[in-house]
């Protein structure tokens, strides 16, 4: 059975869990720079999804989320050994009730058959919300706040970055950053949106 769509929740999805309306107005990022990924432009339908995915509660959007993300990677032919998603601090996590990037990513190692690791990379501390900070602001915020447990793991892999969106790239690059300090051979930062 099919459900509403994840962008005006009126119509029946479609496309990704959008209906044909919502889907057409999606402005969709296809260009691959310096090994990032976004899928499109947060706003419009896509920015409703992810906030109704986020706060309130809509986990099973996460599957569409996958998908996309899996079609954009084959597009791509983008190879990559495994996957990570960006931690969130467990106050945080306890709060939302899940961490959004790790459950696409749940999906997503699925669907490509790549391990997903939710525990090599931890978040040490509970930063305030990058939201309403300036682009300086968000860089300090999120200076030596993760750490990485299992170095072996990564040690000259591929990996796949999960985020849901990308709007300084301040959390996404740190995290990248750490990766490649302990051993990662490449990071892909892949998002659903960005800003």
């Amino acid at each position: 059975m099919k459900k509403n769509c994840m962008g005006c929740e009126k119509d029946k999805e479609n496309f990704y869990g959008f209906c044909n309306d919502c889907f057409s107005k999606i402005i969709f990022i296809n260009e691959t720079f310096k090994d990032r990924i976004h899928i499109g432009k947060y706003e419009g339908p896509l920015k409703e999804a992810i906030t109704r995915y986020k706060y309130e509660g809509r986990k099973y959007y996460a599957v569409n989320f996958a998908s996309l993300i899996e079609d954009r990677v084959k597009k791509e032919n983008i190879e990559f050994d495994i996957i990570i998603p960006v931690p969130l601090h467990w106050k945080k996590e306890f709060i939302r009730g899940f961490n959004q990037s790790a459950l696409i990513g749940t999906y997503l190692s699925k669907k490509t058959k790549k391990r997903m690791y939710q525990n090599v990379m931890v978040k040490l501390k509970n930063t305030v919300s990058q939201t309403e900070l300036s682009e300086k602001e968000r860089k300090e915020n999120v200076k030596d706040t993760f750490g990485i447990k299992n170095k072996d793991i990564i040690k000259d892999k591929i990996v796949l970055l999960i985020d849901d969106v990308y709007t300084t790239g301040a959390t996404t690059e740190e995290c990248r950053k750490l990766l490649l300090k302990n051993g990662a051979k490449r990071v892909i930062i892949t998002t659903i949106a960005k800003s």
